[in-house]
């Protein structure tokens, strides 16, 4: 079966034909810059005890989710899916956020529905915040 035709490098004036879109040498660098601009992100963000999820919110949220053992995203598409976290339906900036500690803003959800709700929100390390610390 012959193989998919080789390509040069997206690295502005690198020719070197390859199979994937960056050469090794620009792969390696741009691995190297996510990395980089990952650690910077993180640093700047805290952690998340700085940022309220604590041991009093660590109680709050178990028993949440015990009372409300499943996600609410795929409930609402007919999927029993137990829950794996406590979400805050509108995002709140910290632990003195009034909407923080208020259950009406909380959700059971699971690490996947969370994962892409956070996405949509932009809420995640992706190219928006990558601009602030670029």
């Amino acid at each position: 079966m012959p193989s998919a035709p080789r390509k040069p490098c997206r690295s502005p004036g690198c020719s070197t034909l390859g199979t994937t879109t960056y050469c090794e040498k620009h792969t390696i660098k741009k691995e190297a810059e996510v990395v980089a601009t990952r650690i910077k992100y993180d640093k700047e963000r805290g952690t998340s005890a700085s940022r309220g999820y604590n041991y009093r919110w660590s109680k709050v949220s178990k028993q949440y989710r015990i009372n409300h053992p499943l996600c609410v995203m795929c409930e609402s598409k007919g999927k029993l899916t137990p829950v794996q976290c406590v979400d805050h339906i509108i995002a709140v900036e910290g632990p003195d956020d009034p909407l923080f500690w208020n259950e009406d803003n909380w959700q059971s959800l699971c690490n996947t529905c969370h994962n892409i709700k956070s996405e949509a929100e932009g809420n995640r390390f992706n190219e928006k915040q990558r601009e602030r610390f670029i």
